[in-house]
């Protein structure tokens, strides 16, 4: 779509990308989807007291900056042309909640993360007005009552910080996520700045109509936020405004996206059936389901996917929030200083592939003989189970009352046998979002529901993990070759609003090269394994509850012992049921042919 008014690689377009952990700007050939530039600087995470989490907006905002002018130069090194830029885009991690005054274009208090629980006593509080009914405004917002999303954060913020308060009372208070921020400050902050964002970010504040796309007068007088300090929502493809210094000064941002909608897109998952899954610190499953708004009844959030055009038709997901995946993993590094490093040698490498039991591929570096005398008790499948709970758990339960448990611990317990634990409990979490789309979409052609999940972000890099993913699920895991799915989708948003990219071309021409991975464990194994699992989830909602303990660890003992418990069970009540039915059919029987 790209003709001869520009260089060798087409129309380029720039991407400010924000996640939770760098900020990255990438120059990216519209031709072939190439990043031909970038640089990133790794944010400093702020953190108070357990489960806070906060960012300084105007390091995120210098960062950008840096990131922007260095990409730049490095595209002139290498002998491109920067004017052939003729767009920026934005991609963002959603729910980070920054509050500023527009006097002064400064933040009156670090940027609150999406994962911060420091509302939970707000949304304790919530709930109880509601009766504890989780699922009180998903008909509006499509999504529960939760922590995670902006609107308790910006309750918190008004309630805590007095000078929130002020500039409030004043009209000086303007609130955005992160890409709200970056438009600002591009645009000219406080002389001409932009105030907007677009429709997926503004979804996730939980103050929008998912089903008019504005902000709704009613989530805001319930939350009792005032709606003077809300952007403009905007469509993902369009020009929100030009950029008025610096390198890039007069190119317009014509392209916005949440990070995983982004992601989404970016992995070209643009039918109605197709899943993505983007596993970073956390991790987020999203399902396409087009231009069908499924109100999920199984702990999902409806969310937007895409409204390429302010014109275009909004296209729809169901998505899966959990909150601790990769961290998980850095909390056994940092917090318990265990050495979760994977390599060919490791003995972990060894033990997660053991789903098979003891003959499975652990022989590749231990003979059966040398099994238990040369790789120790660890190179065997444990018996740990691990659920990372540690500030409440999000899709499909949203309980923020939820607790971390880590069960079946022994003397011969080892560090391998932990991380193990910590990586199942990805692909369970994973694996539990999933079997709730299946549950949402009861109706849908099966041939669209292809066990087929696109797998992608920082910690998709590593496939040892990827495959103990796929072995979890059971599905087939494509991992495409892609540089930052999210700054690729925005890359695409701003395209096809400067008229250089369609979808059509985009799928045509931007699918990389792709890794699959296929699931090497059995049904029957699968099943064992999830209903540990799904006990110690159990456990982990009910963590304060010792009333119900002896009972539950001895039946979950005879289940252990006899798989068939729950049929032999069921018998008297089986024999019951048949035997009443045969005398119902004898009485009717005398009572039609008396004797004489």
């Amino acid at each position: 779509m790209n003709e001869g008014r520009y260089g060798r690689f087409g129309a380029l377009i720039g991407v400010a990308y924000v996640s939770s952990t760098h900020c990255r700007f990438l120059i990216y050939s519209t031709k072939n989807a190439e990043v031909l530039a970038y640089h990133e600087l790794k944010l400093r995470q702020i953190v108070h007291n357990a489960g806070w989490l906060e960012y300084d907006p105007a390091e995120i905002w210098k960062h950008m900056q840096e990131c922007i002018e260095t990409a730049y130069k490095n595209l002139v090194i290498l002998e491109i042309s920067p004017h052939d830029i003729i767009a920026v885009g934005i991609a963002n991690q959603r729910g980070t909640t920054v509050l500023w005054n527009k006097r002064t274009g400064q933040a009156l208090h670090n940027a609150i993360g999406w994962s911060d629980c420091r509302s939970t006593a707000l949304l304790k509080s919530l709930l109880h007005n509601v009766k504890r009914n989780v699922n009180y405004l998903r008909y509006r917002s499509g999504l529960p009552l939760s922590s995670c999303f902006s609107a308790l954060k910006i309750k918190w913020l008004l309630e805590n910080v007095p000078s929130v308060g002020k500039a409030i009372e004043e009209d000086q208070c303007l609130f955005g996520t992160l890409d709200s921020w970056l438009i600002w400050n591009l645009t000219g902050g406080v002389d001409v700045g932009v105030h907007s964002t677009d429709v997926t970010n503004a979804h996730y504040t939980s103050l929008m109509n998912v089903a008019t796309q504005q902000w709704d007068i009613k989530l805001c007088k319930f939350f009792k936020l005032p709606m003077g300090i809300l952007p403009r929502i905007r469509s993902n493809s369009e020009i929100f405004g030009y950029i008025v210094q610096g390198a890039l000064m007069g190119v317009p941002i014509a392209g916005v996206m949440g990070e995983h909608p982004a992601a989404l897109l970016g992995q070209l998952c643009v039918k109605a059936g197709q899943n993505v899954c983007t596993l970073d610190d956390s991790c987020f499953v999203l399902l396409n389901t087009a231009q069908q708004r499924v109100e999920s009844e199984n702990g999902l959030i409806t969310g937007i996917a895409h409204k390429l055009g302010p014109t275009a038709d909004t296209h729809f997901t169901l998505e899966g929030a959990i909150s601790n995946a990769g961290s998980t993993v850095n909390w056994l590094r940092q917090g318990l200083r265990i050495n979760t490093e994977i390599n060919s040698n490791d003995n972990v490498v060894e033990s997660l592939n053991t789903f098979l039991g003891e003959s499975s591929m652990i022989s590749s570096s231990c003979s059966s003989s040398m099994l238990n005398a040369e790789c120790g008790l660890a190179a065997k499948r444990s018996e740990i189970t691990f659920v990372p709970a540690f500030h409440g758990l999000y899709a499909p339960y949203w309980r923020y009352d939820a607790r971390g448990i880590i069960l079946g611990l022994t003397s011969q317990t080892t560090a391998e046998n932990i991380t193990q634990a910590a990586y199942e409990a990805t692909g369970f979490q994973i694996y539990e979002v999933l079997q709730a789309f299946k549950r949402d979409t009861p109706n849908w052609d099966p041939s669209c529901m292809q066990s087929v999940l696109t797998f992608g972000g920082e910690y998709a890099e590593d496939s040892h993990l990827v495959q103990f993913v796929a072995d979890i699920i059971g599905w087939m895991l494509e991992r495409p070759q892609t540089t930052s799915p999210a700054g690729l989708g925005a890359m695409i948003a701003a395209g096809i609003a400067m008229r250089v990219v369609s979808l059509p071309y985009a799928t045509r021409m931007y699918a990389p090269p792709t890794d699959v991975f296929s699931p090497t464990t059995t049904q029957n194994r699968r099943e064992l394994l999830y209903r540990r699992w799904d006990y110690a989830v159990k456990k982990c909602l009910n963590w304060n509850n010792y009333e119900t303990y002896e009972a539950d660890v001895e039946l979950f003992a005879q289940r252990e012992r006899d798989p068939n418990l729950p049929i032999r069970r069921s018998i008297p009540g089986s024999i019951f049921l048949t035997t009443s039915f045969a005398l119902l059919l004898l009485a009717s029987f005398l009572k039609n042919n008396r004797l004489a």
